[in-house]
């Protein structure tokens, strides 16, 4: 493909990522992914004559959406087609722009262009919730445009009734704050908003790292308004992700294995005595508490039963899953939720969750680098394994394709990591 095409290509995702505030105005967001990046990827099939390459993830992921479709026939109810088909479109984008990027992208700044966009757009986001955060008059609610076309019973699911009614947050209770205003965004939910945030953040960092003077500057801005943004959403396992990620990350980059060993063990032992003396003092199960039960009891106690009973089921149907989320009787959350490992297991089986864990350890390895050269590319690798790692941590709690932005823009950034490793290969270091 020529060189002009390809960028065109890139423009167009380019914009894509940077009218995002306008697509969730209009309570597009949700269904204009896959659509638009469907249309761009048959434009790319035009432009390359039918042809493309691939490489191992895309065939793995491919083959997860092959147990994907297979995990159709065990759904029992038919209400949750709707969100099997929308969860499904999540991962039916990330195939399209693994594609699109490998085939299209060859340089340096193409990539750099599209990481500019995303923290663009989260920039804006946190910053439009910051102000919701601390602002009532802020807080604002409005029927979308899409509202006005929702059958009637979707609008008042849960899912449907955020995409036609638009707010940024509510109203929520958490230890030591009492009631407050939880903010969303431009996403479904603060969970995702959090989960995008703690995400992105390392990418903010990485441009942080190789720019300066006046760009710098402004990815300085950009994330200290996503960090404080990652705060307001009291999103509690994605901060402890964030900050988890950050100190292993730390500990990744040092290069002598000596130093990694006393460091280690100092951290170790220091660890331990900290522990037995919160133990002995019993702060350590005040602390267990707090992380437990600061937004109350019952939020605690729902996802014990919603995993419990979520493994239990998974016993029937352990192969393929039951291909989706499952309402019972009692239980405040469907089974299947609030773990994306777990909801992977129990939705797509032992053959969806193997294929998803292979997936992460190949991207992963990817991310290697075996060489002490400095430049672009082996920064972007190993901030890279940053956003690994906080995606690792953050998805015992979080399903992340609940909210397909956040799959969008998680896959956007490891499409490119991706190509970059061959970029990195191909041009010879």
């Amino acid at each position: 493909m020529k060189q002009g095409l390809k960028n065109i290509i890139i423009t167009e995702l380019y914009y894509l990522v940077l009218l995002f505030p306008m697509w969730w105005f209009l309570g597009m967001e949700q269904f204009l992914w896959f659509f638009a990046i469907g249309i761009i990827f048959i434009q790319f099939l035009i432009f390359n004559k039918l042809q493309f390459r691939t490489n191992t993830i895309t065939l793995l992921l491919a083959f997860f959406l092959v147990a994907y479709g297979i995990s159709f026939f065990s759904i029992v109810e038919k209400i949750r087609y709707i969100t099997y088909f929308r969860n499904l479109s999540t991962y039916l984008t990330a195939l399209m722009l693994l594609i699109i990027t490998w085939n299209v992208i060859d340089k340096w700044w193409q990539v750099e262009k599209l990481l500019k966009a995303v923290i663009v757009v989260m920039l804006i986001a946190s910053i439009v919730g910051i102000l919701g955060f601390s602002f009532e008059i802020f807080r604002i609610q409005f029927k979308s445009l899409t509202g006005y076309f929702l059958p009637n019973a979707i609008s008042k699911t849960g899912y449907g009734s955020v995409i036609a009614v638009r707010n940024i947050g509510f109203y929520n209770w958490f230890m030591g704050i009492g009631n407050y205003f939880r903010i969303s965004s431009f996403f479904l939910y603060s969970t995702m908003f959090s989960s995008t945030l703690a995400i992105t953040l390392p990418i903010a960092l990485f441009l942080i790292n190789i720019n300066k003077g006046r760009v710098k500057k402004f990815y300085v801005f950009s994330a200290v308004m996503m960090g404080l943004a990652l705060l307001f959403t009291t999103g509690r396992v994605a901060i402890m992700a964030f900050f988890i990620g950050y100190v292993i990350f730390r500990f990744l980059m040092i290069k002598s294995f000596a130093k990694k060993i006393i460091i280690f063990g100092i951290f170790f032992m220091m660890s331990s005595i900290f522990l037995l003396y919160l133990e002995l003092t019993g702060f350590l199960y005040q602390i267990i508490d707090l992380l437990l039960y600061s937004r109350g009891q019952g939020s605690a106690n729902s996802r014990i039963k919603i995993y419990t009973q979520t493994f239990s089921s998974f016993l029937e149907r352990p192969i393929f899953g039951w291909g989706t989320e499952r309402d019972v009787k009692g239980l405040a959350y469907p089974m299947g939720s609030h773990s994306y490992y777990l909801g992977t297991l129990y939705k797509q089986g032992i053959v969806g969750l193997s294929l998803f864990i292979s997936i992460f350890i190949l991207i992963w390895n990817k991310l290697k680098v075996k060489t002490n050269l400095d430049n672009n590319f082996t920064r972007f690798f190993k901030y890279g394994q940053f956003l690994m790692l906080v995606y690792f941590i953050n998805s015992f709690t979080d399903v992340l394709d609940l909210d397909a932005t956040t799959m969008f823009f998680l896959w956007l950034i490891l499409s490119l990591l991706i190509v970059s490793k061959r970029i990195y290969i191909t041009k010879g270091n």
